[in-house]
């Protein structure tokens, strides 16, 4: 079990977006790439490190285009130094070529899932071959991978991974709890995956929805890096629409009640192993 350290420097993550959250839901999601690039800016300037984008197409629907993703990371390396992460995840049946195209952008990080799951009424599939050519994909092009695990066996895929070499420490394993159809969230399910990862790893978390705030509560009293936004939790409070920033915001103040500093984006870089500028 790591060995908590009331000063260790947390990395804070900002999913500005995600692929299911439209106008319609909330006003305050970006879905379009300069809306992306303004929001993430803000972000940054409250306290994020990291953001992780997802592309959209014209009428908001999650897509994997080439051009927005190139569009946000060009627009924000012109503003800031914040750490850019693209998905990789995909709703419905894509190819993993298409998953994985926007890794010769030269993004700082991509998310690898490392395994399958359940969301709510569809199968999100993520086979050891496709996993594998992902990484393979990420590595020629100097990309950092986010391990996002959903279930238990998803943290021992990413080991495995770490044991034959195809993974270089430090990696971060992110705890992924809540999401309808996959592992939910219960105190006992966070703390069973927590003491999965290995101490020379980093651990973040991932909350769903009204477990946004309790997992990056844990993880702020535990030594772990945490994400927030809109992609995950569209809410601030029962029935009441939050930003980006102001979930940001929140963020960096239980951190600082839990006397964590939070990383800037260059000492981010370092802790994250990230080799992309």
């Amino acid at each position: 079990m790591r060995v908590y350290r009331p000063d260790e420097r947390a990395i804070i993550t900002v999913a500005v977006n995600g692929s299911l959250p439209t106008k319609e839901h909330t006003p305050y999601v970006p879905v379009k790439p300069a809306e992306v690039v303004e929001d993430a800016v803000r972000c940054w300037e409250a306290g994020a490190s990291v953001v992780h984008i997802h592309a959209r197409d014209h009428d908001q629907r999650p897509s994997h285009d080439y051009e927005f993703f190139a569009e946000c990371l060009d627009g924000l390396r012109r503003r800031c130094d914040i750490i850019v992460q693209l998905s990789t995840g995909a709703r419905g049946r894509i190819d993993r070529e298409t998953r994985i195209r926007a890794a010769d952008l030269r993004p700082d990080m991509m998310s690898l899932n490392c395994g399958s799951c359940n969301f709510s009424n569809e199968a999100f599939i993520n086979s050891p071959q496709d996993i594998e050519f992902w990484l393979g994909r990420m590595k020629a092009y100097g990309v950092q991978p986010e391990l996002e695990c959903f279930d238990i066996a998803h943290i021992f895929t990413g080991l495995d991974m770490v044991r034959r070499g195809l993974i270089e420490l430090p990696v971060q394993f992110t705890i992924v709890l809540g999401v309808e159809g996959a592992l939910p969230f219960t105190p006992q399910n966070f703390m069973h995956a927590y003491s999965c990862i290995p101490d020379e790893a980093m651990f973040g978390v991932i909350g769903i929805g009204k477990y946004q705030l309790p997992m990056l509560t844990l993880a702020a009293a535990l030594g772990g890096n945490v994400r927030v936004g809109l992609e995950d939790n569209i809410y601030y409070a029962y029935r009441v629409l939050a930003t980006n920033q102001q979930l940001v915001e929140r963020a960096v103040r239980i951190l600082k009640e839990c006397q964590r500093p939070v990383a800037a984006p260059a000492e981010a870089r370092r802790m994250l192993g990230i080799k992309n500028s």
